[in-house]
C-alpha cells in the first residue's frame, strides 16, 4: 500500500457512544500509533491530487497516514481481538476486529456492520460456514456452475464435428492421393463426410448435455436432502413428497416459496430422462408441456426421452440460476436462517478474515502458483 492510497487514513479519536467497556482485553502490547479504547471507525477522505504540490511536502493526509501493522503482529489472533474462550469457541472484540480490518487492507468488504450492534465482545452462533445451511446450499450451487462453466462446456468443442470430418476427409484423401486432378472428386467426398457426420454429431451433444443436467438436477435433490438432514430430517427415502411434507411440517406452503415451478419442473424432466415412461411422459406434458417437441407422434414406454424434449426450453444456466432464489426461500422460510448473518456469524469467518488480509497472497496460494515465496 502507498502513501497515496487513503482507505486506511487515520480514524478520529472520539467519545465511546455506546458506553462500552473496552478495559476487558489489552493490546498496549501492538503499539499501535492511532489505538485507543475509544477508537471509533471513520470512513476516509476521498484523496484530493494536487497538481501544485511540491515533491518533497508533505500533505495533511499523508500526515494522518497510518501504513500496515508490521506482519508478525499482523499473524497475531489477538491483534485483530480474536480471542480463545472455554469450549474452543472464539470470543471476538469487535471494536479491535474492525481496527484491523480497517489496518490491514479494507474495511468495508470485510467487517459486516450487523456485527458492531452486537455488543462489545460476541461468541458467534455458529463454529463452521457449513453450520449454515444457507450457506452449504449457495457453496454447492457455485460448484455446480464452476463445474459446468469450465470443465463441462469445454468438452462440446471436443466432440468431432462435421467440419472435423469434412477436413479429415480432405486432407487424409489427398495425402494418400496427392493427385490435383482428383480434387473435384475429393471436394465431393469431404462434403459427403460432412453432412454424413451431422447427426452422430448433434446425438453426441445432446447426450453430453442431458447428461450434465441430470447431473445437476441430482446434485440439487442431493443437497436439499443433505440440508434437510442436517436439520434432524430422519426419513429413509426422499423425494417431492417428502419436501412438501417436510416445508408443512415448518408451517410453510412449499408452494410459497419462490420459484417452486422451476423445481417442479426439471424435477419432471429428470424423471422423465431416468424412467422413459408414459407415466413421466404426461406428467412432464400435463405441467410443462413446452419442454417437449410438437409431434403427431405418440410416446410409447422405453422411447428415448430425449429425443422428446425440446432443447429451446431446458437449460442447465437457467436451472443453476434460477434455483437459488428456491433454496434462499428454503432457508429462510422453512429454516429459520437468517440469511445476512449465515454470511458471516460463524468463528472460521474471523479467523479466514485474519488470513485473508493479513497476507492475501499466502492465503489463495499465489505465491506457488507463481513460483514465489512469502519471502521474495
Amino acid at each position: 500500500m502507498t502513501g497515496k492510497d487513503h482507505r486506511t487514513i487515520k480514524c478520529q479519536q472520539i467519545h465511546n457512544p455506546e458506553g462500552w467497556n473496552m478495559a476487558k482485553y489489552d493490546y498496549s502490547r501492538f503499539k499501535d500509533p492511532d489505538w485507543s479504547d475509544d477508537w471509533v471507525y471513520q470512513k476516509p477522505k476521498p484523496y484530493t491530487y494536487n497538481p501544485d504540490k511540491e515533491p518533497n511536502e508533505t500533505t495533511e493526509e499523508e500526515k494522518e497516514y497510518v501504513g500496515w501493522p508490521d506482519p508478525q503482529i499482523a499473524c497475531d489472533k489477538e491483534y485483530w481481538g480474536i480471542h480463545e474462550v472455554k469450549g474452543g469457541r472464539l470470543e471476538i472484540d469487535v471494536r479491535r476486529f474492525e481496527y484491523a480490518c480497517y489496518r490491514c487492507g479494507d474495511h468495508d468488504p470485510y467487517f459486516p456492520e450487523a456485527l458492531r450492534k452486537k455488543g462489545p465482545h460476541y461468541i458467534a452462533s455458529k463454529v463452521h460456514r457449513h453450520d449454515y445451511t444457507f450457506n452449504y446450499l449457495m457453496d454447492s450451487i457455485r460448484n455446480l456452475k464452476e463445474d459446468w462453466n469450465y470443465e463441462y462446456k469445454p468438452l462440446f468443442n471436443k466432440v468431432f464435428s462435421p467440419k472435423d470430418a469434412e477436413d479429415n476427409y480432405r486432407t487424409n484423401t489427398m495425402m494418400m492421393f496427392g493427385d490435383s486432378e482428383m480434387f473435384d472428386s475429393v471436394e465431393l467426398g469431404s462434403k459427403w463426410a460432412y453432412f454424413n457426420r451431422m447427426n452422430t454429431y448433434y446425438r453426441i451433444q445432446a447426450e453430453l448435455y442431458y447428461t450434465f443436467l441430470t447431473k445437476v438436477i441430482i446434485e440439487i435433490h442431493r443437497i436439499i436432502l443433505r440440508a434437510m438432514t442436517m436439520q434432524l430430517y430422519q426419513n429413509t427415502e426422499y423425494s417431492v413428497f417428502d419436501l412438501k411434507t417436510y416445508c408443512n411440517g415448518a408451517g410453510v406452503d412449499f408452494y410459497h416459496l419462490k420459484n417452486w415451478k422451476v423445481y417442479l419442473k426439471y424435477n419432471d424432466i429428470y424423471n422423465f430422462l431416468k424412467h422413459n415412461s408414459i407415466q413421466a411422459y404426461e406428467k412432464l406434458k400435463k405441467f410443462n408441456s413446452k419442454c417437449l417437441i410438437e409431434t403427431d407422434q405418440k410416446y410409447e414406454n422405453g422411447m428415448f426421452a430425449m429425443d422428446w424434449l425440446n432443447s429451446k426450453e431446458i437449460n442447465i444456466d437457467e436451472l443453476l440460476s434460477d434455483i437459488v432464489p428456491f433454496l434462499q426461500d428454503f432457508c429462510k422460510k422453512v429454516l429459520g436462517e437468517d440469511l445476512k448473518q449465515a454470511e458471516w456469524d460463524y468463528d472460521d469467518y474471523f479467523i479466514e478474515t485474519q488470513k485473508e488480509l493479513e497476507d492475501p497472497m499466502e492465503h489463495f496460494g499465489i505465491y506457488g502458483a507463481c513460483g514465489m515465496s512469502p519471502w521474495d
